[in-house]
């Protein structure tokens, strides 16, 4: 039975880990992403490439970038998409390992940690479908910062002033420089963005604007505490373009509350929309498939009360059909169906649980403890015995002060769940391995306003 998803963008075969260059040009969305043609794990980065109309019927094309020069010989690392003129640019890392040898995959991967030199690096392309690498600029590491870690540009116009904020490492310790051009050949290192006790290496940021504040995504590596090192969440601050700096006024919080989301990157498209696709990391692929990885549904982002709310865009709708073959129970409904959308509302002042499994077991359930404002999200009983999902741990628990009545969405993509809360001011994505008989939801508590979906493509 395939595990492959049909909505979350997974690549037709081998390894896929973070999103690179989103963008809208020539009247399509490009998703471009690292990916290694030659086996299911890590290695051998280039970029690969889809196009699309809507974000979720894909078209794969030729690599855009791969290793074949010297700056980037051993891997073409993440980096973003920037239109000017018309013509569409891609920035990114390229990286030679100084030491390196093979893994257990047959890999090429460092000796040690930092047997690396990383060197930003640009491309141009007309159409959107050739690209040609750029000669110049090329920008190395500042003085005393890792020339090993110093990745992952994001580069954006404001009032004709190329901007860019790239991932750092100094002192063993996470940064975000912050880098500004006035003809984009020379670039000026303005500043730096770093908290104290936000671990060693900050990779995939991330700049934009929502509601005159600007957001900053990113994943600091080392701070995870259920289970998950490497995580990602955001800062909402303040840019000053005049002298280059951010200054942040809140606290890190988290873009999702489940497992595995790593890397999200963000663009505007044709319709202002601000959309967030991220990594679902996928250490090993499941058994039999030929692929490892996915990407998440792509979500709208907007900014309320100080927060981000993030949604799936509304083009997943066109993809909902009636359903008939629904077995409704007391507190329970039984979907005969790997891919589903669901919503309904719980008014309950109480303890309460939902869960996805069968009538007798939990599954994965989602809990909430009154007492504590507190949700408890668990996926042990959903392992059934592919222990990579057991990497990033089985359950996490976060703070959450319920309304007077409380929206859920939950979407199965059958290897792949996503529940959004109160329209998405929570989060929660779990890759899954459900069995068959697993096809019940089930509901502690009354339910009101239920609607179920079946999704449904005509191909695939």
């Amino acid at each position: 039975m395939s595990k492959r998803p049909k909505f979350h963008f997974t690549p037709i075969k081998n390894w896929m880990n973070d999103p690179n260059g989103l963008c809208y040009f020539n009247n399509k969305y490009h998703l471009f992403y690292q990916h290694n043609p030659q086996n299911l794990y890590w290695g051998n980065m280039t970029w690969g490439h889809a196009i699309s109309e809507n974000l979720f019927e894909w078209k794969h094309k030729e690599y855009a970038l791969i290793p074949d020069r010297e700056e980037d010989r051993d891997g073409c690392f993440s980096g973003s998409a920037f239109e000017k003129e018309g013509v569409l640019y891609l920035a990114y890392t390229g990286i030679i390992m100084t030491n390196k040898k093979i893994n257990e995959y047959g890999n090429p991967v460092t000796v040690n940690d930092d047997d690396m030199i990383s060197t930003q690096l640009f491309v141009k392309s007309y159409d959107g479908e050739k690209f040609e690498k750029l000669n110049l600029p090329k920008i190395v590491a500042p003085q005393g910062y890792c020339s090993a870690h110093f990745r992952d540009p994001k580069v954006w116009i404001k009032d004709g002033i190329y901007n860019m904020v790239l991932g750092a490492k100094k002192e063993n310790k996470g940064r975000i420089l912050i880098y500004q051009s006035l003809d984009f050949e020379k670039w000026e290192l303005k500043s730096e963005i770093y908290k104290e006790d936000m671990g060693f290496m900050w990779e995939c940021p991330d700049m934009f604007e929502l509601e005159e504040k600007n957001i900053l995504i990113f994943s600091p590596q080392g701070i995870g505490k259920q289970g998950q090192e490497h995580i990602s969440g955001y800062y909402i601050g303040k840019m000053d373009y005049t002298k280059g700096t951010y200054d942040i006024e809140t606290q890190f919080k988290m873009l999702d509350e489940g497992f595995e989301i790593y890397a999200p990157q963000t663009f505007k498209d044709n319709k202002n929309r601000r959309i967030l696709i991220s990594w679902i990391v996928n250490h090993h692929p499941f058994p039999s498939e030929e692929w490892s990885g996915m990407m998440t549904l792509p979500r709208e982002i907007k900014l309320k009360d100080n927060k981000l709310m993030m949604y799936p865009i509304t083009e997943l709708e066109k993809y909902r059909k009636n359903m008939d073959d629904i077995l409704f129970l007391e507190n329970a409904i039984k979907l005969d169906t790997e891919f589903y959308d669901v919503e309904f509302e719980i008014i309950s002042n109480e303890d309460f649980e939902i869960s996805l499994g069968t009538l007798e077991d939990k599954g994965l359930y989602l809990k909430y403890l009154k007492e504590e404002d507190k949700f408890i999200f668990d996926r042990e009983e959903v392992v059934n015995g592919f222990k990579s999902l057991e990497i990033f741990g089985t359950r996490r628990e976060f703070l959450y002060k319920l309304r007077e009545k409380t929206k859920f969405r939950i979407i199965r993509d059958r290897s792949v769940v996503e529940i959004y809360i109160n329209d998405g001011e929570k989060v929660l994505t779990s890759l899954v391995n459900f069995r068959e008989d697993q096809r019940f939801i089930k509901f502690s508590e009354e339910i009101e306003n239920l609607q179920i979906y079946e999704l449904s493509k005509s191909t695939n």
